[in-house]
Order: structure tokens, then C-alpha cells, then sequence
């Protein structure tokens, strides 16, 4: 999984901040992507290598008389292309998570640039990996990571291969926990100044 993940609260020319954080501020900030092994560099060179292999085959067939072979050979090497094109286009897809002191938003972009986007209040927000036991890598039904508030639920990370998602939840977790954490301060704070607006 490749992950960017920021504090909003920090402050990169001081390692303290002091400031109280407001009820829209924005915390925290993850996004994720799929992940390909396979870079674009690499992707040049199999495709090369594959396109030579297929060419000294095509060469040896229609040398032996069969050079209607080589039409199936070229079509061959347009499926392989095509299948990595199309493998490629799905690596666009993008999820960022970010948080607030009250709020969680999940924004989806797929490959084609259209963007959704679910906001949560975290007051309520549930955070949950089903099932709670990793299966086996070969098994049919994979974890899920799902939020979940006032009937509302929206699955994260949908595209991560199934070793990815424990650490993830456990990212999301943190997140949840700490804009909760901030949210409990800033309404310790409001108190605290009603108290001394009554004094």
C-alpha cells in the first residue's frame, strides 16, 4: 500500500503547536492507491522483450511456410499490451481520507477523474474489520474494512490486497481516536470559557 499521511496540525518550521485546534481544521489526511509491482520502465522492457520473443517465432514459422501464424503471434502480443493498459488505468483509483475534530471524509476519485464523496460525523462513526480473523489469501470472501454511522456504510480500501487492510484499519483507527481526542479538547476548552465569561 502507498500511503501519504500528514498532520495538518504540524508545523514544519516548529516541532510544537500549540494553537487549539478549530471544530473544522483538518487533522489528518491518508490517501490510498493499488498498488503495481510493475513499473512503467519495466513495462517498456517485457513488452520489448516479449515483442522479440514473439518476433523470432513469427520469423521461424513463416520461414517453415506457415506465415498465417504470425497474424495470431501479433495478436497475442496486442492482448498482453491491452491487459496491462487496462491493469495500468485501474491504479488510478484513489481514496482520501481526512479528518476534522468532527467530521471523517471519505473522497473516491476513479481513473477517469469523477470524485464522490461520504462525510461522517465521528461522533458516531463505527470503524470495524470483518471478518475480524484474516482469512486465507485463497479464500473466496477477504476482510473488509467498513464505516459505519446512522445506517450509513462505505467500505475503505476496496482495491488493497488482502495484507494491506489490518494496517490500514489500524491507520484509520488512529485517526478516528485522535480527531475524537480533539474534539473532547476543544469542548473542554469552550467550557472553560463559558466558566470564565460567568465569573
Amino acid at each position: 500500500m502507498i500511503k501519504n499521511h500528514q498532520n495538518a496540525n504540524d508545523n514544519p518550521s516548529s516541532g510544537h503547536n500549540t494553537q487549539k485546534p478549530r471544530s473544522s481544521a483538518l487533522l489528518e489526511s491518508l490517501t490510498i492507491w493499488p498498488h503495481r509491482s510493475l513499473s512503467r520502465r519495466g513495462f517498456i522492457i517485457l513488452m520489448g522483450v516479449l515483442a522479440a520473443l514473439l518476433f523470432a517465432i513469427g520469423l521461424g514459422f513463416f520461414l517453415a511456410g506457415a506465415w498465417p501464424v504470425i497474424g495470431f503471434l501479433g495478436l497475442e502480443l496486442l492482448v498482453v499490451w491491452g491487459a496491462f493498459k487496462l491493469n495500468y488505468q485501474a491504479a488510478k483509483n484513489r481514496e482520501t481520507i481526512e479528518t476534522t475534530p468532527e467530521t471523517l471524509t471519505i473522497r473516491r476519485t476513479d481513473p477517469t477523474g469523477k470524485s464522490d464523496t461520504i462525510d461522517f460525523s465521528t461522533g458516531w462513526l463505527r470503524l470495524r474489520l470483518t471478518p475480524p480473523i484474516k482469512p486465507a489469501l485463497k479464500a473466496r470472501q477477504q476482510q473488509q474494512i467498513m464505516l459505519s454511522s446512522h445506517g450509513v456504510d462505505a467500505e475503505v480500501g476496496a482495491f488493497l490486497h488482502p495484507a494491506e487492510k489490518p494496517r490500514l484499519y489500524r491507520e484509520l483507527d488512529g485517526m478516528l481516536h485522535r480527531s475524537k481526542a480533539a474534539r473532547d479538547d476543544l469542548d473542554a476548552a469552550l467550557q472553560t470559557d463559558q466558566e470564565q465569561l460567568l465569573k
